[in-house]
């Protein structure tokens, strides 16, 4: 069978090797789409050491299971996702899961990208979710992105009546906005691109601006009874991003950092934050519980369409062409196909 992986720097190679089966407690799961996240695309391009295994944000068909395997069947449609914590550690005992030394080390194989999947038993018990026969193939794939977001949301305070400003509008800033949405918290959206903003509007952002051209600041203020926006979401993070967050946000605000790519180093105005009583948070990646979560946000009638997010559909053969248009910001969302039996 054919899989993806990165070998060397800037170069993602089909590769070769005997369709894997299923051992006690495990699937095989036959991929039918499997999304490019933008963390792969730092595996290939970045700074990751090499080599590097792809992709996380499958869909796909059961194909095989292994002895004891009973919540799942021949046949099935599931979506699934890499990573699961031990959930009797320090870490997830204490909310960090994703932190948890286990959390990174698991992975399905040989990756996401792959014709056929083996996906562990602790894996089969934790991050397999059975996909609704109404939720198509093209929807669900969001379901390990969109995990991120409610997990990244749940780390910030907000209420109903609050105001949060997204930073980068592309696909996964995109999931934000009707997820702040139906928590009756107003979304603003800034991006360098005018359609993005106008596509966050239709899936529910009040106002939007685009960034170096529009007065961002005033938006927020006006959107926000002058107080400026209760947190502040960047999925692009730079020195100038910090600085956009810091002129939209109310003192008491929160920075919720939801981007980044390795040696990249920030300058931040930490009096300017001090004095202001400025909240720096983080997130990192999905928990199983968040994918599961995700799964029926998608599944129900306000996320209807969502697939429309994904901006270009290519062969396994031709993956490669998809790393590359998001490297060079020419996709919003690249989705691979695995191969029709």
């Amino acid at each position: 069978m054919r899989y993806l992986k990165c070998i060397t720097q800037d170069e993602v190679a089909l590769l070769e090797m005997p369709q894997p089966t299923a051992g006690p407690g495990e699937i095989i799961v036959r991929m039918s789409i499997c999304g490019i996240c933008g963390t792969d695309t730092l595996k290939v391009y970045g700074a990751y050491p090499k080599p590097q295994q792809l992709g996380h944000e499958v869909v796909g068909v059961v194909h095989e299971v292994g002895e004891g395997v009973t919540q799942f069947c021949v046949g099935q449609r599931v979506g699934l996702a890499h990573h699961v914590p031990d959930y009797g550690s320090h870490w997830s005992r204490r909310g960090s899961e994703t932190m948890d030394p286990q959390f990174k080390r698991s992975n399905i194989e040989p990756g996401g990208f792959a014709e056929f999947i083996r996906v562990p038993a602790e894996h089969v018990r934790n991050t397999v979710v059975a996909v609704p026969a109404h939720v198509p193939d093209f929807r669900a794939v969001f379901m390990e992105p969109l995990a991120c977001c409610l997990r990244a949301l749940d780390r910030v305070r907000l209420v109903e009546g609050d105001s949060a400003l997204i930073v980068g509008a592309g696909a996964v800033g995109m999931l934000f906005v009707p997820l702040l949405r139906d928590r009756s918290v107003t979304a603003l959206v800034a991006d360098v691109r005018a359609e993005r903003i106008e596509a966050a509007q239709r899936w529910g952002a009040a106002g939007g601006a685009v960034s170096g051209q529009d007065d961002l600041p005033a938006l927020c203020r006006a959107h926000s009874a002058g107080r400026g926006v209760d947190v502040v979401i960047l999925t692009v993070v730079n020195d100038a991003a910090l600085r956009t967050a810091l002129a939209c946000m109310r003192d008491g605000g929160t920075i919720l950092l939801f981007g980044g790519k390795p040696g990249s180093d920030l300058t931040f105005a930490y009096w300017d934050a001090f004095l202001r009583e400025i909240s720096l948070v983080t997130s990192y990646s999905a928990t199983p519980d968040g994918l599961r979560r995700a799964m029926a946000i998608l599944a129900g009638p306000g996320y209807a369409g969502l697939e429309a997010l994904v901006s270009h559909t290519l062969p396994l053969s031709e993956a490669d062409a998809g790393f590359r248009l998001l490297r060079d910001a020419k996709a919003s969302k690249v989705v691979v196909k695995g191969s029709s039996e």
